[in-house]
């Protein structure tokens, strides 16, 4: 298995992808490039078994896991109300993932931008407010199309076999 060498500061983010009632633990770090999530250099995501088989393969690679387990829940239903941040979060994963691949994208595509851009100032919103939010029907359509194909980049989780 390839991993990038030009992980910044060698320090990578521990995140759990929930997906169909399983949760997958795996990494997430940043390059010059961007960010990524682990991949074997070729088309699979890797994650691990246990947090202590994740420490030994950090361990031999010189990798410094920082902060808490951050859950990336994908069983979430796509329904009014939507805690928006953990939507943008989602989004921007698979937008990663598709990064990392160099596929294709539904929420790249620009009818989407405002409601991208809604996320996002929601997300960022200074004054506080609730954390959920109910979108338009056109919204929630678009939101819909943007995570029908999850699965595409979702599938491709491997199991790290030590090597």
């Amino acid at each position: 298995m390839r991993i990038d060498n030009n992980i910044t500061d060698n320090t990578v983010y521990p995140i759990v992808i929930k997906k169909r009632g399983v949760s997958y633990l795996t990494l997430y770090y940043y390059t010059e490039r961007g960010d990524a999530v682990l991949h074997d250099g070729g088309k699979n995501l890797i994650y691990f078994t246990s947090e202590e088989s994740m420490a030994v393969f950090c361990d031999s690679r010189g990798l410094k896991p920082d902060g808490e387990v951050y859950e990336y829940d994908f069983d979430l239903p796509l329904e009014n109300p939507i805690d928006y941040s953990r939507m943008l979060d989602r989004w921007n994963l698979l937008n990663t993932i598709a990064y990392s691949f160099g596929m294709y994208f539904e929420g790249n595509a620009k009818k989407y931008t405002p409601l991208y851009d809604l996320l996002f100032c929601l997300s960022t919103s200074e004054k506080p407010i609730p954390e959920t939010y109910s979108f338009s029907e056109k919204h929630l359509k678009y939101i819909t199309k943007v995570f029908r194909k999850k699965d595409r980049f979702l599938g491709r989780l491997e199991l790290y076999a030590g090597n």
